[in-house]
């Protein structure tokens, strides 16, 4: 998740208010190392109000990581079944599309997990480059395209965020742990002179340094 793509999601959850979105289930959440350091602004923005004003948060995700309160595959019918009964007034799913091949399953596994006049928050990239975890399936849809995905919802906004440059991000992550930052390009150093199975080399980064990144970010209201 991107800096302005998480303000962005953290504006709508205050327009629609707690009330109607919580409890929330996190699809795909990664871990809390994740949310609170390598990408911290997820914490900030989103997570971290939430749960400060009390609001409960679901984090689910296929491992059971530090952070991860549920573990599961949400398209597997037995535990759909059991996550749908503990009654989610939304599902936030972030980042998780293009990065599976069963994007269109997931899709309809999320609404279902949802009640019926429950909220979806959703969003991928729309341009950004080549970054596989474990897999990047380039899935790159407009704010159409994206809301087709979860049928039996209505979509109530969606756009296309400009989100700064590469050069913006890394900024963004210097200034809250520049040691995290080390520790993440000495983790990568085999890809500073080629691209691997972790993703594009240094090289091939460097025009994203003042091209802009777009991500598409979607709000839906499940039908009753």
């Amino acid at each position: 998740m991107l800096v302005r793509e998480a303000k962005w999601l953290a504006q709508r959850i205050t327009e629609l208010g707690d009330d109607a979105l919580f409890p929330m289930l996190n699809v795909g959440s990664h871990t809390e190392a994740f949310r609170t350091r390598e990408q911290p602004w997820i914490d900030r923005h989103i997570f971290g109000p939430a749960r400060r004003r009390g609001a409960k948060v679901v984090h689910l995700d296929l491992q059971a990581l530090l952070g991860v309160d549920l573990v599961g595959d949400l398209t597997d019918p037995a535990f759909l079944a059991g996550v749908s009964a503990m009654r989610f007034r939304s599902v936030f799913c972030s980042n998780l599309l293009e990065h599976v091949p069963n994007r269109e399953e997931i899709g309809r596994a999320t609404v279902a997990a949802v009640e019926p006049g429950g909220y979806l928050l959703a969003s991928c990239p729309n341009r950004f480059p080549y970054h596989p975890d474990p897999i990047d399936t380039m899935y790159r849809p407009g704010v159409e395209e994206l809301a087709r995905l979860f049928p039996g919802t209505k979509l109530i906004r969606g756009e296309v965020i400009g989100c700064g440059t590469l050069a913006t991000y890394l900024a963004a992550k210097i200034a809250h742990d520049p040691p995290a930052l080390a520790k993440n390009v000495f983790r990568r150093k085999a890809q500073m002179i080629r691209a691997t199975e972790r993703g594009l080399s240094a090289v091939q980064w460097v025009p994203w340094l003042w091209r802009t990144f777009y991500q598409v970010a979607v709000v839906l209201r499940k039908k009753v």
